[in-house]
């Protein structure tokens, strides 16, 4: 029998060639996207590989990547052929990186497995890497089609240009501000909702350390940066009053984007860019000869990110010349892993600023941005220093990510400063949620956008169908930051299991939302670790039984594997069957939170002026 796997939209011609074959008999249409009306009577949902499988995918590619930055090809690691100056390129993508080779995996084993079973097999894929793998005689890889590719929205691209006219003028009147602080704080983060200190409403800002940020005094300079925009894919930028003037006030803000300017205007730093490039270019081909067939996979993905490589490096070289321009002592950011910022901390570190990182979110065996090998450690791979959580974080990093011990210190989470302020006010639900009787109980479904898209889909139905089948309740799903429009997506799966009382969500604050909640249900996100702070119900839907955040392991959540057994898990907690255990929630903080004082900013701000003063000696 023939088959056809279809993973990407078809083209016209491709859809007319396939129904023609579908007619004839004797071919299976297997499909992971809306097909036209026309194939629709001829196709299958696919259900890729068995779970267990993939759960050896994913921790066999994550070995294999850090396997791979360390080995020696003519007597350098590939971490050294890529390096550029006193960095690496190999840790700016390794990320992204990681998460493609894992789903292309993925699809080759899928495919392999429909192979072995077909007389010749069809694949339709988005990802024109896979053209590059031996498959069997078989079986015939189409890569993406001309349609899928992305244009450039003029509109968004005046848009931008006018976003950084007016944040280079206002920079203009800025100067003065450059001559005091000796530290600097990098403000990355995309503006959300989140509570006045004093009054609980809601307001806009930097959720993640929005309070350290107004207690930093006048030592501190926030280099301001919004998130890079997307011109393309039907994603729009519109000047706002956020994107032009900044995520806070001006007094002691300076924009980050029009220091790039500094590369558009030298040619000196062009020519550089240019040789770096050169470089790491030469060092893909020169390794490629030595590499197996996934690594040489890996490497393709590299190269594919060359668009991206081009401007991390000129935000390197641009923010190097900033920095050796003007005294600072120390430089600190959440996400400092990420490429956007890890260019400018390399920046800062190569001007002599000592730089620090804070945890952002939680960690684990599969968070590529925080495993590193031993030899990475001698590199000085990440920051100076980092502020992590708890206690069980700096031990994680130590032993999973080869930090130093004596560079990290515990602080707890500036997120949770708010927390006992918080729990001293009483809020009725139907004050946050609109649509909600205060009779109701609430289930918060926190979202993610999962890397793996069946299992994202899996969750979000289970979660839908589970709290369809119970009377009395009312579900809220509140959107990761990264999924600001992903409304439609999950409204298109509501629909599908037919749940009418429920709400989606990405602007009411996370923390009041937990605070009225009666259970919350997530993945593997942060929130969870956020909901065991205010002592609410927490249950983990974890297809793989994974427990990737020991929630469950740790006593602190109640863990479902489908919808049959998330069901049975709401049930038993409304019906009070179900409770949560209370000295094991006290554990889980002290290990993993410090302490839920309201001093966490504090903490951070002294920590940031010790190493200024240290620096200085």
């Amino acid at each position: 029998m023939k088959a056809i796997l279809v993973k990407r939209p078809l083209t016209e011609a491709e859809t007319a060639e396939i129904v023609v074959l579908a007619r004839e008999g004797g071919c299976k249409v297997v499909s992971y996207v809306d097909l036209p009306p026309s194939l629709q009577a001829f196709s299958r949902n696919g259900n890729g590989i068995p779970e267990e499988e993939k759960k050896s995918i994913n921790y066999s590619t994550m070995d294999m990547v850090l396997a791979f930055g360390d080995k020696v090809i003519d007597g350098r690691a590939v971490t050294e052929w890529m390096a550029f100056e006193d960095s690496s390129l190999w840790y700016y993508h390794k990320f992204r990186a990681y998460f493609r080779l894992r789903n292309l995996r993925y699809e080759i084993a899928e495919i392999r497995k429909l192979a072995e079973g077909s007389e010749q097999l069809v694949v339709y894929t988005a990802d024109s890497l896979l053209c590059n793998v031996g498959f069997p005689s078989n079986v015939r890889i189409l890569g993406p089609s001309g349609k899928n590719k992305r244009r450039k929205d003029p509109a968004s691209i005046l848009s931008y240009l006018l976003i950084l006219k007016a944040r280079w003028i206002i920079n203009l009147f800025s100067c003065r501000k450059l001559r005091k602080p000796a530290h600097i704080i990098m403000d990355v983060t995309k503006r959300q909702a989140f509570l006045d200190m004093q009054t609980l409403k809601t307001r806009k800002g930097n959720y993640v350390i929005g309070y350290m940020l107004e207690q930093a005094g006048s030592d501190f300079l926030i280099i301001d940066e919004a998130v890079q925009p997307k011109m393309s894919g039907g994603a729009r930028i519109r000047p706002g009053h956020d994107s032009l003037f900044g995520k806070g006030p001006l007094k002691r803000r300076y924009f980050g984007e029009p220091i790039l300017l500094n590369y558009f205007l030298s040619a000196k730093l062009r020519k550089q860019k240019k040789s770096l490039l050169n470089v790491i270019n030469r060092g893909f081909e020169a390794m490629k000869p030595h590499c197996s067939t996934d690594e040489k996979l890996l490497l393709d993905i590299y190269r594919s990110f060359g668009g991206a490589t081009g401007y991390y490096l000129i935000k390197y070289l641009a923010y190097k010349r900033f920095f050796s321009r003007h005294r600072f002592s120390t430089i600190t950011s959440v996400d400092e892993n990420s490429p956007a910022i890890r260019s400018i901390l390399d920046a800062a570190r190569a001007s002599g600023i000592h730089t620090i990182g804070m945890q952002h979110g939680n960690l684990h065996d599969l968070h590529p941005a925080y495993r590193y090998t031993a030899a990475d450690s001698k590199r000085r791979a990440f920051p100076d220093s980092t502020i992590v959580w708890g206690p069980y974080w700096k031990d994680f990093l130590a032993e999973k990510g080869n930090y130093p011990a004596g560079s990290m210190t515990v602080g707890g989470q500036v997120r949770t400063d708010i927390i006992p302020r918080l729990k001293m006010s009483t809020i009725a639900k139907s004050s946050v949620v609109p649509g909600i009787r205060d009779d109701e109980r609430l289930i918060i479904f926190a979202s993610q956008p999962q890397r793996d898209p069946g299992l994202r889909e899996r969750a979000a139905l289970d979660v839908m169908t589970a709290a369809r089948s119970i009377p009395g309740t009312f579900l809220l799903i509140k959107l990761h930051p990264n999924e600001k429009d992903d409304a439609g997506y999950y409204e298109k799966l509501a629909m599908k299991t037919g749940i009418r009382r429920y709400r989606i969500t990405l602007s009411v604050d996370l923390y009041l939302l937990i605070s009225v909640c009666d259970i919350l249900i997530t993945c593997f996100s942060t929130v969870g670790t956020e909901t065991v702070y205010f002592g609410k119900p927490l249950i983990v839907l974890d297809h793989l039984r994974q427990d990737i955040q020991h929630y469950h392991g740790d006593g602190v959540a109640f863990q479902a594997t489908g919808s049959e057994s998330l069901e049975g898990h709401i049930r038993d907690i409304l019906n009070g069957e179900k409770t949560i255990d209370r000295q094991a929630y006290e554990r889980f903080i002290t290990k993993y939170a410090f302490a839920i004082d309201g001093k966490s900013s504090e903490r951070a701000i002294g920590f940031i002026m010790e190493k200024g003063r240290w620096k200085m000696e």
